[in-house]
């Protein structure tokens, strides 16, 4: 993300709420048009944004990127627990 954002401050948390597992990546960059970087034709140039998001929805989770110009950037990735089936 620093990368491209021009970032100062990235922030990275994974943490384990009541059924779930999430990751969120923030930063305070120069944001994009998350439409636009997800697009077929801009994620055939590389594993970018996209592959994350179907990487992620593949494996059971679910994938968001809001993000505004000129206001940073949130990649927010989540999964369930799985229940454990009883009790020994």
């Amino acid at each position: 993300m620093a990368k491209h954002s021009k970032a100062d401050l990235v922030r990275l948390s994974l943490r384990r709420t009541e059924g779930t597992i999430e990751l969120v990546i923030e930063d305070n960059g120069v944001g994009f048009d998350v439409r636009e970087a997800l697009t077929v034709e801009r994620a055939r140039r590389g594993l970018g944004l996209a592959s994350m998001k179907e990487r992620t929805e593949l494996s059971g989770g679910s994938f968001a990127i809001p993000s505004d110009k000129r206001a940073g950037t949130t990649v927010r990735a989540s999964w369930p627990l799985q229940q454990s089936q009883g009790s020994a």
